[in-house]
């Protein structure tokens, strides 16, 4: 039963629009450029995993041996659980990614997506994702690039550049190997378009609002993204 669910959600992500499915189908393929630059991964920890579909798609897509999803909501934690259920090495872990209850150096690579933007202390958890990271792996962050198209409850800010980035990442300790983006402006339009529809417009095909994914990176940059994905190298 959990796997015919899986994949009736597996389905819907790919087929029917909603707010998380263009996310998946639009910011993720930014996680799929940076993976294909690093290879397969023992390791993967996802830092405030939410429902854990990312990180499932990572290994779906054969980027990761192991995952370790890591979620402070409760809820998030409980369907995550399920999501993970049906992969055996994929597990699913309770907290805050201000304190992460693992070893330092014990993961190969971090992601983090949508994350950062809701802590106030933000230095303290990219501090953590740094410190359970092996010299020489890798941390691929995803966060809003301002400015916001609409106001976003949770956020504590609106987002951040590349240079508010490399502020978190500091190029003494790393190296910048990729930066994408997503969510242009356009595409924004379309989702609160088609938000304003009957069953907020859920049935409307995604292939209707993802005519970014044809543009290059310079030509996303260039049309407002609101996604900016990075990708960084620990050095020491």
């Amino acid at each position: 039963m959990r796997r015919i669910r899986n994949q009736i959600r597996s389905l819907a992500l790919k087929h029917l629009f909603t707010t998380n499915a263009i996310r998946y189908r639009l910011e993720f393929p930014r996680l799929l450029d940076a993976f294909r630059i690093i290879g397969k991964q023992a390791i993967v920890f996802d830092g405030g995993a939410g429902s854990g579909q990312m990180l499932r798609l990572v290994y779906e897509n054969g980027f990761c041996e192991r995952g370790i999803g890591y979620e402070f909501d409760p809820k998030l934690y409980d369907i995550m659980l399920r999501n993970y259920s049906d992969i055996p090495v994929l597990s699913a872990m309770e907290g805050s990614i201000l304190s992460i209850s693992l070893d330092d150096a014990c993961v190969d690579c971090v992601i983090s997506t949508q994350v950062l933007e809701h802590i106030e202390d933000h230095h303290t958890a990219a501090s953590e994702l740094i410190r359970i990271v092996k010299p020489g792996g890798h941390l691929i962050i995803s966060v809003p690039h301002p400015p916001e198209p609409v106001s976003t409850p949770g956020h504590v800010r609106e987002g951040y550049t590349l240079d508010d980035l490399r502020e978190l990442f500091p190029e003494s300790g790393f190296d910048l190997l990729y930066t994408g983006y997503s969510m242009t402006r356009p595409t924004m339009n379309r989702v609160m378009r088609f938000a304003e529809l009957p069953l907020k417009g859920c049935y409307i095909p995604v292939s209707l609002a993802d005519r970014e994914s044809r543009l290059s990176n310079d030509e996303r940059e260039a049309l407002t993204p609101y996604v900016i994905t990075c990708m960084f190298k620990k050095l020491h």
